[in-house]
Order: C-alpha cells, then sequence, then structure tokens
C-alpha cells in the first residue's frame, strides 16, 4: 500500500474519530451545557487586572467589573505592568471614587510576573483573573462560584465571547470563539478543561500558591497553570453560562502576532509536561490531555506538508495536463481509481459529514446561534486555512530557538 494513502487514511480516521467524540458528547450533556450550581457560601474575591499599555479599554473594563454582582467580600486589584500611556492614570482615578479598586505600579516584567506579584497582596480566598481589555457580565461570578463547592476543583473559566465585530477579520472570529468555548465545555464532561482563560478565571489563591504561581517563562500563562493544576491530581471546570467579552485583533498582522504566541505558549507547555504522558491512569491529564493537543499539533503539521505536496505535485500535472486538454486529449482517463483511493474518498466524504454536523450543533448553541451551510464551508475554507501561517511561524521560531514576546 502506498505510505502516503495510509498518512491519509489515519489523518482521516482520526479526525472521524475525534469530531464524533465531540458530536456525541454534546447529543449526550447538551441540555447540561448551561448548568451552574449554587454556592452554600461566597468566598472572599480578590479580581486581578493585569494591565500594560492598556489606556484604550482599562476605563471600560473596570466599569463593567464594578457592576459585577457577588455576595461575598470582594476586591479589584489593578496592577500596572509599568504602562507607557495613561493606563495607570485612568486606573487611579477609578481608585479615588470607589473603594473596591486598589492600584498597584511595578516595572514591566510581563502578565504572569504581574499575577505573582498580586497574589502576595491579595487578600481574598478566591482570586479572578480579568484582561485589561474584557469585560464580563454582571452575573459572570455568580455562575462560577459555585463550582467551587467541590473540594478538588481548583480552577474555573468562563466563556468566551467576542465584542468587536465590524469587520471580516473579527466576524470569523466570532465564529472560532463560539467553536472554541463551546468545545472546551465538552471537554468539562470528561474533565480536560485544559486552558482558563485570560479574559476571565478564577481561582483558588492557596492551590495557585502551593503549585508554585504562575510560569513567567511561558507566553501563554493560562494554559501552563491550568496544566500545572491538572499535573497535580487537581480538577478544572467551565461555567458556560457564564459570559466575559473580549476585544480580539482588528487586522491580520495582530491575529497572527496573537496565534503565533498562543501556539509557542502551547508547545512550551506541552514540552515542559511531556513527562506526564501516560501517567496517573485516574487522572485524564496524561492519557487524554496530552496526546489530544499532541495529536493537534502534530496532524495540522502533517496536513500542511499534504496540503503542499498535493499543490505541488497535483497541480502541476493538471497545470500541464489543461494544454494537452486542449487539444483533444483527455486526461481524466488516466486517473488511477483504485481500492485505496476509493476508501481515502470515501472517509474524506465521511469527515466531511460529521464535521458539518459538528460546527453546525457548535454554533446552534452559541453566539452564532444560526449559521448556514454556504456560511460554515466560508468559515472552514478561508478562515481555518489562515491558521497555518501561525503555526508554520510558530514551529519556524521553535526550531531557531527565537521565543519572544508576543502579543495581541
Amino acid at each position: 500500500m502506498n505510505f502516503i494513502n495510509v498518512v491519509y487514511m489515519i489523518m482521516f480516521f482520526f479526525g472521524i474519530y475525534l469530531v464524533s467524540f465531540f458530536v456525541l458528547l454534546h447529543y449526550r450533556n447538551g441540555k447540561r451545557l448551561f448548568d451552574s450550581s449554587e454556592p452554600n457560601r461566597y468566598p472572599s474575591l480578590s479580581i486581578i487586572v493585569p494591565a500594560y499599555n492598556e489606556e484604550k479599554s482599562i476605563a471600560k473594563t473596570l466599569i463593567a467589573l464594578l457592576k459585577l454582582e457577588y455576595f461575598g467580600k470582594k476586591e479589584i486589584i489593578v496592577v500596572n505592568d509599568g504602562s507607557k500611556d495613561d493606563t495607570l492614570k485612568i486606573a487611579r482615578g477609578f481608585a479615588k471614587k470607589n473603594k473596591e479598586i486598589i492600584v498597584l505600579d511595578k516595572k514591566n516584567s510581563g502578565k504572569a510576573d504581574s499575577l505573582n506579584y498580586t497574589i502576595k497582596r491579595a487578600k481574598g480566598e478566591l482570586m479572578a483573573v480579568v484582561d485589561a481589555d474584557s469585560y464580563p457580565e454582571k452575573d459572570a461570578l455568580l455562575k462560577m462560584v459555585g463550582f467551587f463547592e467541590e473540594k478538588n476543583v481548583a480552577a474555573v473559566t468562563s466563556r468566551v465571547l467576542v465584542k468587536n465585530k465590524d469587520n471580516w477579520l473579527e466576524k470569523y472570529q466570532v465564529a472560532d470563539y463560539s467553536i472554541i468555548a463551546w468545545t472546551r465545555k465538552l471537554l468539562d464532561f470528561v474533565n480536560s478543561v485544559y486552558v482558563t482563560n485570560g479574559p476571565l478565571s478564577i481561582y483558588r489563591k492557596k492551590v495557585i500558591e502551593k503549585v508554585g504561581g504562575f510560569d513567567s517563562k511561558n507566553l501563554t500563562e493560562d494554559i501552563e497553570i491550568t496544566w500545572n493544576l491538572l499535573s497535580k491530581g487537581y480538577q478544572t471546570r467551565m461555567a458556560y453560562s457564564a459570559v466575559v467579552y473580549t476585544s480580539v485583533p482588528a487586522n491580520l498582522n495582530g491575529w497572527i502576532k496573537q496565534r503565533v504566541r498562543w501556539n509557542l505558549g502551547g508547545l512550551q507547555t506541552m514540552k515542559k509536561y511531556q513527562k506526564n504522558i501516560f501517567r496517573n491512569p485516574e487522572n485524564t491529564f496524561g492519557y487524554f490531555v496530552i496526546p489530544y493537543v499532541a495529536l493537534s499539533f502534530f496532524f495540522a503539521m502533517v496536513g500542511i506538508i499534504l496540503l503542499v505536496r498535493y499543490l505541488w505535485i497535483k497541480g502541476a500535472f493538471y497545470f500541464y495536463s489543461f494544454f494537452y486538454s486542449l487539444r483533444g486529449y483527455n486526461f481524466f482517463r488516466y486517473l488511477d481509481i483504485n481500492i485505496q483511493l476509493t476508501i481515502i474518498l470515501i472517509f474524506s466524504f465521511i469527515f466531511l459529514l460529521i464535521s458539518l454536523v459538528y460546527y453546525k450543533t457548535g454554533f446552534a448553541n452559541s453566539q452564532m446561534k444560526k449559521s448556514s451551510l454556504m456560511k460554515i464551508l466560508n468559515y472552514t475554507i478561508i478562515y481555518r486555512s489562515l491558521y497555518i501561517i501561525p503555526l508554520l511561524l510558530a514551529f519556524y521560531k521553535i526550531i531557531r530557538g527565537d521565543i519572544g514576546w508576543y502579543t495581541k
């Protein structure tokens, strides 16, 4: 059997398996997507807002945080990470008018270091982390805190939706964030939430201190801290009904920088925790989370290689054949249709059908609500193809050892 055909079959098999896995998870647990439990008590809470050059959004973020409903003691701590604009001035202006708000100022050293710096000064039993360009709905905390009734739960994350949706890229990201959030909630049903997102997540402060805080060397501290918690046997949860809106990149350059950072941080995290793979059978971290993320990266790269190969070899063949077809030759009769190709075509057709069901179901239970077949195909063919760019750049920088700091 042709090696390339075997690769295609393996790719489609795992694609069908994973997409079917999420579809089945939804149909088994779909009625519980928006469930949130009522807490018996409301622990004290510190809301930490790391901010670096966020003068355009910090005011709106603080207004949203002041409107948050919570029945326990809470404080809002803005930590200015050496901003060069008016972020500190704006934050201090809010602090003068609102006793809930505390402002800390430090030299620039990155988000993770800012969080570690602030943890020591936070008084809450729980600590929420909110990006300075994110805006939680007023009941978000109430929908999240009940999950901490489970003693082994160390972190709870929220559903991130897109606030700015004017141009074509922003609208594509509405669909993207919708699918990401829906998929992440499905992973909650198998104890595998592997990212507690930056726009809004809540942690047990003593547990974060126990595991050593946030990793200042990792480009995606939200992924790393989640893997750190999972590797120690703690559980993470997602409150799908707790919504936070975030500002997404409005241009392709900003989007690429953001996704390069995500990919680099993910690769860094995998390398750091690779020793945990297939350990502790009672914990899904080593037996599902790490293999799932690793396979996602691996198959993405294999897919890119296959695409380049197809465009180069097959594209050149069809290009030259076109000129012969103008002279009356029917080059289609020379196509080699055999059992291997037939199986690949069947696999690809099944994968396409299940993928359409996957996206249709995900969009129907998200910010997108209803999506036509054309919109789904448009999203998968055009937008998802863009993922190739930051993924290749991330691998290129990993190979060169050039891991710089990327922002959105």
